[in-house]
C-alpha cells in the first residue's frame, strides 16, 4: 500500500499548493473566501503527511479524512462555479481546471486505500461491513465515483463561462490603433480586488480604458450585483488584459461591479 500512499499524500500537497498560489497572488483579499483557502492549504498538508506517517486504523481514517477534504474542495470549486458563494462566482480557468482534475483523482486514491485499509475488527468494523456489501467490491464503487466525478467537472467547465471572454475592447486593439473616440480618456485599474478609483468622475460619453491587474479575472460592468444595467461593461478581462466601456450620455450616478466579484463594486459620476 505504500505507492497508493504516497501518490495520495502527493495529490494531496498539489492541492494545498494550488491553493497556496492562489491565495498569495491575490485570493487572500477576498472577503471569507481568503480565509476558506487558507483553511484549505493547512488542511491539505497536514493530511498528505499524515497519510504518509499513518497506519492500521488510524491510517484508514485519515485516509477518510483525505477523501472528504478532496471531496469538499472539488465540491466548493463547483459551487463557485454554478451560483457562486459568498459573493465570488469562479470562471473556468487553467488553474482551476488542473485543481479539479487532480480533486478528483486524488478522491479516488484516497477513497481506496481508506476502503481498503479498515480492519475487520475495532471501532471501524462497520466499514468494513461496509466495503463487503458494495457491489463489485471497493474497487469498482471507487472507480464509479471518481468517474462520476470526472463526469460532472467536465460538464461544470464547459458550460462555465472563461477567463479569457471576449473584451469591448483588447490591449493590442488600443495600443495599436489608440482611443476608438476623440475627447478625454479616463484609465481605471483593477488591483487587489477593488477598483482604482472606485468612484471615477467623467464627462458623458466618455471612454473609459480598465486594465486588470490581477491574476483573477475582473469586469466593470454597470449595474448592482448581481443584475447587469446593460449600459456598460468591458466583460471580462484576464490579467494584464486591458479594455474599455463608454460612459453613458446622461448625467448621473452608475453603479458598478465585477462579475465575477460581487464585492467589488464602485460608482461611476457622469457629469
Amino acid at each position: 500500500m505504500l505507492a497508493p500512499r504516497v501518490a495520495g499524500a502527493a495529490l494531496l500537497a498539489a492541492t494545498a499548493a494550488i491553493h497556496l498560489d492562489l491565495y498569495v497572488t491575490g485570493y487572500r483579499l477576498v472577503p471569507t473566501i481568503g480565509v476558506l483557502f487558507l483553511l484549505q492549504i493547512v488542511a491539505g498538508f497536514l493530511l498528505a503527511i499524515g497519510v504518509l506517517v499513518t497506519r492500521g486504523g488510524v491510517g484508514a481514517l485519515v485516509s477518510f479524512l483525505g477523501a472528504g477534504y478532496m471531496a469538499s474542495t472539488l465540491a466548493g470549486y463547483l459551487v463557485t462555479l454554478w451560483i457562486g458563494l459568498f459573493g465570488f462566482q469562479e470562471v473556468r480557468t487553467t488553474a482551476g481546471l488542473v485543481a479539479g482534475i487532480i480533486e478528483v483523482a486524488g478522491l479516488g486514491i484516497m477513497g481506496w486505500i481508506a476502503l481498503a485499509g479498515v480492519p475487520e475488527t475495532g471501532p471501524l468494523a462497520p466499514l468494513a461491513k461496509l466495503r463487503a456489501a458494495l457491489p463489485g467490491g471497493h474497487h469498482a464503487a471507487v472507480s464509479a465515483l471518481s468517474v462520476v466525478a470526472a463526469i460532472v467537472l467536465g460538464i461544470s467547465l464547459a458550460t462555465a463561462t472563461s477567463s479569457g471572454g471576449a473584451a469591448t475592447g483588447s490591449s493590442d486593439e488600443i495600443s495599436a490603433t489608440g482611443p476608438a473616440t476623440s475627447g478625454p480618456v479616463l484609465h481605471m485599474t483593477m488591483k487587489n480586488f477593488k477598483f482604482f478609483p472606485a468612484n471615477p468622475e467623467v464627462q458623458p460619453g466618455e471612454k473609459v480604458i480598465v486594465t486588470n491587474f490581477d491574476a483573477a479575472p475582473h469586469s466593470v460592468t454597470g449595474g448592482v450585483p448581481p443584475k447587469e444595467s446593460g449600459l456598460f461593461t468591458t466583460a471580462l478581462l484576464a490579467q494584464n488584459q486591458t479594455g474599455f466601456f463608454i460612459a453613458p450620455k446622461k448625467p448621473g450616478m452608475y453603479p458598478f461591479y465585477c462579475i465575477v466579484h460581487h464585492f467589488m463594486v464602485g460608482i461611476l459620476i457622469v457629469k
